[in-house]
């Protein structure tokens, strides 16, 4: 598999029997936003995605108590839809919300695709993992950074 598709939005490291990532955003939101495509390419053409019509959407909502557990949920949601229902997608809208009365940080997205039937697909993910996971702003760069390690 070839993950050289490294660009100004995620970044693949070399990792053993995994894939690792760190996806970049101006905001939170384009961060996870970014994270999620870079999932979907470890398995697909993101320009195919992108551009396949018709198209279908799904609603994504989780929650986790820190930004790690909520991109974890959101990237396993993500797996969990093209695994349950076949649905390829990407992000078409995403909101992340902290509600700090309840301790909680939130987060709705829109994916856009298709069945994953009518693409050609080069990998697979098997699940996401929490190893080596960070989420945090780098003042250097002025830029949301997420790390994340897929089992492939």
């Amino acid at each position: 598999m070839n993950l050289n598709h490294d660009n100004d939005k995620y970044k693949f490291f070399d990792k053993t029997a995994d894939a690792k990532f760190q996806a970049y955003g101006s905001t939170l939101d384009e961060s996870f936003k970014n994270a999620q495509e870079a999932v979907m390419s470890v398995m697909y053409d993101v320009d195919q995605l992108s551009s396949y019509e018709p198209d279908e959407t799904r609603e994504i909502i989780v929650q986790g108590e820190n930004l790690e557990m909520l991109l974890y949920y959101f990237l396993e949601e993500t797996v969990f839809l093209l695994s349950a229902e076949f649905f390829a997608g990407l992000v078409d809208k995403i909101q992340i919300i902290h509600k700090e009365e309840e301790g909680l940080y939130k987060l709705k997205a829109i994916l856009r695709g298709t069945l994953a039937l009518n693409l050609e697909g080069h990998g697979e993910v098997k699940a996401i993992t929490y190893n080596e996971m960070y989420v945090k702003f780098d003042p250097d760069k002025d830029k949301y950074v997420s790390q994340v390690v897929v089992d492939i």
